[in-house]
């Protein structure tokens, strides 16, 4: 019965209109061409919050809510660096559930402002509680969940096979279309979209290699993860037995390869630029073919974040890849003319018509305070 019920719902969300891929790009280096596929629109400020997640929770919260786990007077909780989190809060807020998110301690601070802004309120990590890299804001999400279980419904897209569906029956089948790809290169953050396409091209004995592509344990890419390595913890969907090849980028390859796409007319999101540079990477040493990426997300919600911690490695990349300092600098430039987070915060609103009745952030610090701010029974 519930098998039947989680495909059915995976069909009916296939025919959502809001679910369709946005299109692709490609990119020619020498006699090797990069396919970027994007998960938002290339015009980003049309549908700002659009990102891959949106496939997954979709699915996740149509599953809960169908088999009645979600009821009148019940909360939303659920763990998230940023994209999940928007995404599910964009339909949960719609149904008239209230949503909190954990999230962890180096989320970009505009990417709070436009949570709340939806309406979300956040239970926020500080550096002190954290682990590596998000094992506290998962198992405190977990915890609580399960200590107030008459109030709270977790979704949690780290432990659930919907997340895997929703990529192999929505995102495998939108790679199938772009036609025969030698190699993929897929960012590892819950795990989901790796796995899902993994599974797929298993299932149809595809000769598409597939990479991994996670930051350092200590990074500045938000919406991915040190899954494979020096963590104890990954997520219960991950499974090792169908990992493939897992590559480590660092920061500074990252935010070079975010310039290389913008110089290339894609506005991303930095975890993209993590797996692009990999795909360059990769060119280089088997020097043909075609390599597939993942654009999980636009700049939209990390412009500050961005152009910040750009001024702070600027030389650093400029030392590594010499041949795009110009680009670097008028990426800067770019970046200062894009919405201010004030601009930006007025579009969502408008776009998305939130409730104008903005969340809160907290501390994690004492539980039964937080919980009563927020209107959870104890």
């Amino acid at each position: 019965m519930g098998s039947r019920l989680l495909i059915e719902n995976i069909l009916e969300c296939l025919r959502k209109d809001y679910l369709k891929p946005t299109g692709s790009r490609i990119i020619d280096l020498d006699d090797f061409s990069i396919i970027v596929k994007l998960e938002y629109p290339i015009d980003f400020l049309n549908d700002p919050l659009r990102t891959i997640k949106r496939k997954p929770a979709t699915l996740l919260f149509e599953d809960t809510y169908n088999k009645g786990w979600i009821k009148p007077g019940r909360t939303i909780i659920t763990a998230s660096s940023g994209n999940f989190l928007r995404e599910l809060a964009l339909i949960a807020l719609n149904h008239g559930f209230k949503v909190i998110g954990v999230t962890p301690p180096r989320i970009p601070s505009e990417n709070l402002k436009i949570l709340t802004a939806l309406g979300v309120d956040i239970l926020h990590i500080t550096e002190e509680y954290d682990l590596c890299p998000r094992e506290t804001t998962v198992f405190y999400t977990r915890s609580l969940a399960e200590k107030y279980r008459f109030n709270l419904v977790n979704i949690d897209q780290y432990n659930s096979w919907q997340n895997v569906m929703a990529h192999l029956y929505l995102t495998w089948e939108e790679i199938k279309e772009l036609g025969e790809i030698d190699y993929a290169c897929i960012p590892l953050g819950s795990t989901g979209t790796f796995i899902g396409i993994s599974t797929g091209c298993s299932l149809e004995k595809w000769k598409m290699k597939i990479i991994g592509v996670q930051p350092t344990r200590f990074h500045h890419i938000p919406g991915v993860h040190h899954i494979v390595g020096e963590c104890e913890w990954s997520p219960e969907i991950f499974s090792s037995l169908i990992s493939r090849e897992i590559v480590t980028i660092d920061d500074v390859d990252a935010y070079a390869g975010l310039v290389m796409l913008w110089k290339n007319g894609i506005p991303a999101g930095p975890s993209t630029g993590m797996t692009f540079i990999q795909a360059v990477k990769l060119a280089k040493q088997v020097k043909e073919g075609s390599i597939l990426t993942i654009s999980a997300d636009s700049i939209f919600a990390y412009r500050d974040y961005v152009l910040d911690y750009m001024k702070e490695i600027i030389d650093q990349i400029i030392t590594r890849y010499p041949e795009i300092e110009e680009d670097c600098l008028r990426y800067i430039e770019w970046l200062r003319k894009l919405p201010s987070i004030d601009e930006r915060l007025e579009l969502v609103k408008r776009i998305y018509r939130t409730s104008g009745v903005a969340g809160r952030v907290f501390k994690y610090d004492n539980e039964e305070e937080l919980l009563k701010q927020i209107q959870v029974s104890t």
